[in-house]
């Protein structure tokens, strides 16, 4: 819901302000329908039904994984596109929403179903916070203890190619009369696109950044990261360098195992040293994700491997940790979000 709009359609009544205020508050706890908002008079609940949908998307379709740890659900929007979004619960009462940005990808990453879309529109302010409207909805539906506590730009898409309609977005969530959410508890992902990054530095300080990098030699990033040759590791360092004369927020540096291509110690060597090239590498932190399968001609790399190549970026002092994959199971894992292929 864009509460600009709600505003003035309440305005247009000739209703106070005051109702737009209270019809947010109940669609930001899962409403399905202006029905449920029994503290606005009836004609008004009405006038709104009439008026437009409450959400700008239809659900498509759903799936749960086996464990009930994940949520994949795809979205028709207004126009007919479809975009997937994942609720996961990293641990118990804690659930993350990992919105889409974009329908589709225009960056090609080899490993990423996302990219064999192509890339078909950027998406709304509002297509994007309603994303984390719907699942609280659905939460409740399914009777689902805990609340969202996190939101992650790590969907389809590439949030700082559309930075506008991203940051009007989490304007909204974080605002005491939307939905309210810390700014710290939002994290943006980018493969670097530095003009952005440069934006984040000064627009958004409180929220957390995270960069996907997959490989720290430049031959390499670019068969895995195409857009790295427009901005290469050094560009990526420098831009970081210019993060940290303005902020003093950890880093997360997301990357990829794939079996033989990115996860030798040798590429644990370079990696350490792109964090330590950043001048602060206490606020660097390595997310390492094996891979989620997709078409792409990829082999996950082994757990075991994953451990050895953790524990010598350990051994060189810097921060790391595994990351749990959820959602496998429902396509619904990092990289794993793809409507329709077109590859």
């Amino acid at each position: 819901m864009d509460p600009k709009s709600l505003n003035e359609f309440i305005k247009a009544q000739g209703l106070p302000a005051y109702r737009a205020g209270q019809a947010l508050k109940v669609i930001c706890t899962g409403a399905r329908s202006y029905e449920d908002i029994r503290v606005l008079p009836a004609e008004l609940r009405k006038s709104l039904g009439v008026w437009r949908p409450m959400l700008s998307f239809t659900e498509d379709a759903l799936k749960v994984s086996r464990y009930k740890e994940a949520f994949k659900a795809r979205l028709r929007l207004a126009d007919g596109e479809l975009i997937e979004s994942v609720l996961m619960r990293p641990k118990p009462g804690f659930w993350s929403v990992c919105v889409s940005s974009q329908v589709g990808c225009a960056l090609k990453c080899a490993f990423c179903a996302t990219g064999t879309m192509g890339f078909k529109r950027n998406l709304t302010a509002e297509e994007i916070a309603d994303q984390v409207i719907y699942w609280v909805g659905r939460m409740r539906d399914f009777k689902i203890t805990g609340s969202v506590t996190n939101i992650v730009f790590m969907g389809m898409g590439e949030p700082m190619l559309n930075f506008d309609a991203v940051k009007q977005s989490i304007d909204w969530l974080t605002h005491p009369g939307y939905f309210a959410l810390g700014r710290r508890s939002i994290t943006v992902s980018t493969v670097g696109i530095v003009a952005g990054m440069d934006r984040f530095t000064e627009e958004m300080p409180q929220i957390n950044l995270a960069l996907s990098l997959h490989a720290a030699s430049e031959n390499l990033r670019t068969q895995l990261v195409p857009v790295n040759k427009a901005f290469p590791l050094e560009e990526l360092i420098l831009a970081l360098k210019r993060y940290f004369l303005k902020n003093s927020r950890k880093v997360f540096l997301e990357y990829v195992l794939l079996a033989g291509q990115n996860d030798t110690i040798k590429h644990a060597d370079q990696l350490a040293g792109f964090v330590n090239a950043t001048g602060h590498p206490r606020l660097m932190h390595v997310n390492l994700i094996v891979w989620n399968p997709t078409k792409a001609t990829y082999v996950p790399t082994t757990r075991d491997q994953a451990y050895v190549f953790k524990k010598h970026l350990l051994d060189l002092g810097v921060h790391v940790t595994i990351r749990k994959n959820l959602g496998q199971d429902i396509d619904g894992a990092c990289g794993q979000l793809v409507t329709k292929s077109g590859a």
